[in-house]
C-alpha cells in the first residue's frame, strides 16, 4: 500500500509506528500505536488490533475522499477523542512524508476537525474542550480518593473531575480500580493546583491524573482530551493565557495548552517515535458507513 493510497487494502503491508506523546525521549509520556489503513475496515479487526497493540489507545488512520480520517480503540472500546492518539498520528504522518513542518492538516473524527501540525521538535493538536458542569460533592468519592474533595464536576465526555488540596500527595494516591468501575463515569480525573515551591522553567500551573479502568485503561499516563476539557477552568482560574500541566503517571508527561475560539483549546508537547514498520496481518475489509460519517 502506497501512503496516503485510497480503495482497497493493497498488495503490500500497511505501515504501523509506535509514538510516546508528551516525551523527548522514548518509554516516556503516553504511548499509542498508530496505523495507516489502505481501506475501511471492520470496528471488529480494528477493536481486535488494539487489543494486541496493548497501548492506552490505537490510532487508526484512513485516506477517503481526499480527507484524513482518524479513529482511536483502546484495549476495550472505540472512544469519542483522544488526544494523545492524535498527537501520536500526528508524529506517525511526519515521519511517513504525509505531514510537512509548519503545515496544518485537518484530521476528521467523531469529536468533528481536529487541526494538528509540527511546530519546531513539537506537535501541537487542536482538541474541543467538552463540557465541565459543576454537581454536589460526594461522600463516596472522597471515600475512594482518602481525602476531601473540593469541587466535583461531570462532563460531556462522561470524565468525572475532581479538584482536591495542594497539599494532597497526588502522586502516591492508589484507587481500588474495583470501587471506582462502579462510579457513573467513563474515567476519573483528579486535579490539583500545583504545590507552592514547584520552580523551573517548565513548572506546571496544575496537576493531573486520570483513571480509566471501565475503558480497559487502568491508569493513562497523560491524556490529552482530559486537559482540554479542564483547560478553561485553569485558564479562568490563572488568569494566563498560557498553561502548563504535568501528569503524575509513573511515564509522566507535561503538555501546554491555551484557548482557541470558544471552545477550542490547543494541546502542545514533544514526541519520541518508538518504531515503524509493517502490519503484516489481514484485517476484514468493511463498515464503510462508519468511516464515510467521519467526512466533512
Amino acid at each position: 500500500m502506497m501512503v496516503g493510497a485510497e480503495g482497497g487494502m493493497g498488495k503490500t503491508a500497511m505501515r504501523i509506528a509506535q509514538v510516546d506523546a508528551f516525551a523527548t525521549q522514548p518509554f516516556g509520556g503516553n504511548g499509542a500505536a498508530v496505523v495507516l489503513l489502505g481501506g475501511p475496515v471492520t470496528g471488529r479487526s480494528l477493536q481486535a488490533l488494539a487489543a494486541e497493540c496493548a497501548q492506552s489507545e490505537t490510532a487508526f488512520l484512513l485516506r477517503l475522499q481526499g480527507q484524513w480520517l482518524l479513529r482511536w480503540f483502546t484495549p476495550t472500546l472505540e472512544v469519542d477523542l483522544c488526544g494523545h492518539g492524535t498527537m501520536a498520528a500526528a508524529r506517525a504522518l511526519s515521519h511517513w512524508g504525509v505531514l510537512a513542518p509548519g503545515q496544518p492538516m485537518d484530521l476528521h473524527s467523531r469529536s468533528g476537525a481536529l487541526p494538528v501540525e509540527q511546530h519546531g521538535t513539537g506537535f501541537r493538536v487542536q482538541l474541543p474542550t467538552g463540557q465541565l458542569r459543576q454537581v454536589p460533592l460526594d461522600p463516596g468519592l472522597d471515600q475512594l480518593l482518602g481525602t476531601p474533595v473540593q469541587q466535583r464536576w461531570t462532563s460531556s465526555l462522561r470524565y468525572e473531575v475532581a479538584l482536591v488540596e495542594a497539599a494532597f500527595p497526588l502522586a502516591a494516591l492508589a484507587l481500588d480500580q474495583d470501587q471506582l468501575r462502579q462510579r457513573p463515569c467513563l474515567g476519573l480525573v483528579v486535579m490539583q493546583v500545583a504545590p507552592p515551591g514547584t520552580t523551573g522553567a517548565d513548572s506546571p500551573d496544575y496537576l493531573l491524573r486520570f483513571f480509566a479502568p471501565r475503558a480497559g485503561i487502568p491508569e493513562d499516563p497523560v491524556t490529552g482530551s482530559a486537559h482540554a476539557l479542564v483547560a478553561p477552568y485553569w485558564l479562568a482560574h490563572t488568569g494566563r493565557d498560557l498553561l502548563k500541566a504535568q501528569q503524575l503517571s509513573r511515564r509522566s508527561g507535561h503538555v501546554r495548552l491555551w484557548r482557541r475560539g470558544e471552545d477550542q483549546v490547543v494541546v502542545e508537547g514533544e514526541t519520541a517515535l518508538v518504531w515503524s514498520g509493517e502490519l503484516l496481518t489481514t484485517l476484514e475489509p468493511g463498515d464503510q458507513q462508519a468511516w464515510e460519517d467521519l467526512l466533512p
